[in-house]
C-alpha cells in the first residue's frame, strides 16, 4: 500500500517535462518511468495541514510534522512528531502506537509481491487516466525545500469532472531535475489541505537499521486479523445485528453472497456480493451518513433518498427505520435505475 501511495503522488506530477508538450503523452509517460528509476533513495522533513468545515459550518483545522526515509523498492521509515512509527524492511512491516503501546505487524507475502504491478505499470496507468481527464497550466517556477519547482495547476476537462478530481482545485510543484512533487495543494468548499517538503535529500546512503524494529517487551502486538470482523452467514448477521435485515430476493441473480460481516464498535452491518471482478455491497448502520454535496436527490414509491457515481462505482443512499442503507455496486450493467430497483425490494 506505502508504495502504490508512493508511486501514485509521483506520477500525478510527472506530466510537465521541460520541452515536452503536453500532447506528447508517450513521451510524458516515458520520462515519468525514467524519472522514478533514477529515484534510488531519498531522506524528507515534511509538513501538512488540512482544514475542514466542522459542525455548525465551524472551520477545524489540523496540522502535522513528520521525518521519512525511503529505498526502493520497499523499505521506509515514517517518524510522526506525536511519536508514531511506521516503517518496513520490504519483508515485514510494524505501526507502533506509543501512546497505546500497542505495535501491529504486517507480513508481505513471496505472491502478494509478485502480483503487485512494478511502479512503472502503475504510472503508466494513471498518468493515462490523468492525461485523458485533466487540462494542466504552468504556473511558474518556485522554490520549494531549497529546490526549484515547476508549479502545475490541474483542472477536470468539462465533461470529465467526476472521472479523476471531481469538484476539486489540485496545485503541485515538481523538483525540476528529479520530477518529484515537493508540494501538493487541494482546495474545495468543504476542505483544504496541503502537504510539503521543507527538506529533502535525494540517493543517499541511509542506514538499514532504520528500517528494522525492536517490539517493545510490554507492547501489545497486533496483526491485521485482529482488526478485520468474523465473516458470517446472513442467518447469523440477522442474529448479530440489532436492527432488522432486509430481505434479499432483490439481488441480481447474477451475484452470488460472499460475505456478511457485523462491526459492533460501530453498529455497522454489511452484505457482500460478487460477479466476477463486479461487486454489490450493502451497508446498513444506526450512524447517520452525511451526503457530499456530489450526490443527486432521487425519490421512488418507495423511498426518497441519494444517488452518486465515482470512479465508475454506484452508490444509493436512502433510510428506513431509522437505519441508514448504502447500496453500492461496480459493474457494466449497473447504473442508477439498477440501483434504484434493487433498492425498492430492499424494503
Amino acid at each position: 500500500m506505502k508504495k502504490i501511495k508512493a508511486v501514485f503522488t509521483l506520477a500525478t506530477a510527472i506530466f510537465f517535462t521541460a520541452g515536452c508538450s503536453l500532447e506528447d503523452t508517450d513521451e510524458i509517460i516515458e520520462k515519468a518511468v525514467e524519472a522514478q528509476e533514477n529515484l534510488e533513495s531519498y531522506y524528507a522533513e515534511v509538513s501538512s495541514t488540512f482544514n475542514f468545515k466542522g459542525e455548525n459550518n465551524g472551520n477545524e483545522n489540523e496540522s502535522s510534522t513528520y521525518k521519512e526515509w525511503n529505498v526502493k523498492p520497499d523499505k521506509y521509515r515514517t517518524e510522526m512528531e506525536d511519536g508514531y512509527l511506521h516503517i518496513s524492511n520490504g519483508k515485514e512491516s510494524w505501526s507502533y502506537d506509543p501512546h497505546e503501546n500497542t505495535v501491529t505487524v504486517f507480513e508481505t507475502s513471496d505472491e502478494l509481491a509478485e502480483e503487485t504491478p512494478s511502479e512503472g505499470e502503475i504510472i503508466r496507468e494513471i498518468l493515462t487516466e490523468m492525461l485523458d481527464s485533466t487540462d494542466v497550466t504552468v504556473m511558474g517556477k518556485e522554490t520549494i525545500a531549497g529546490r526549484s519547482t515547476i508549479h502545475l495547476a490541474l483542472a477536470s476537462k468539462e465533461g470529465e469532472e467526476e472521472d479523476f478530481l471531481g469538484e476539486v482545485n489540485y496545485d503541485i510543484w515538481v523538483d525540476e531535475e528529479t520530477y518529484m512533487p515537493l508540494k501538493m495543494m487541494w482546495i474545495s468548499d468543504e476542505f483544504s489541505s496541503a502537504v510539503e517538503y521543507t527538506h529533502i535529500e535525494y540517493n543517499i546512503d541511509i542506514d538499514e537499521t532504520l528500517f528494522q524494529f525492536d517490539i517493545p517487551e510490554d507492547a501489545e502486538v497486533l496483526t491485521i486479523d485482529d482488526f478485520m470482523p468474523e465473516s458470517l452467514t446472513l442467518e447469523e448477521l440477522k442474529e448479530a445485528a440489532p436492527f432488522s435485515i432486509p430481505e434479499l430476493e432483490g439481488i441480481p441473480q447474477n451475484f452470488e453472497f460472499e460475505e456478511a460481516t457485523y462491526f459492533e464498535d460501530m453498529d455497522m452491518a454489511t452484505i457482500h456480493y460478487i460477479d466476477g471482478t463486479d461487486y454489490l455491497m450493502i451497508s446498513l448502520t444506526t450512524d447517520k451518513t452525511e451526503m457530499l454535496e456530489e450526490s443527486e436527490p432521487v425519490s421512488t414509491e418507495d423511498f426518497e433518498g441519494h444517488y452518486m457515481n465515482m470512479f465508475d462505482m454506484h452508490f444509493l443512499f436512502w433510510s428506513q427505520d431509522e437505519v441508514y442503507i448504502e447500496l453500492m455496486a461496480s459493474g457494466e450493467e449497473m447504473n442508477k435505475d439498477s440501483l434504484l430497483e434493487i433498492g425498492a425490494v430492499l424494503q
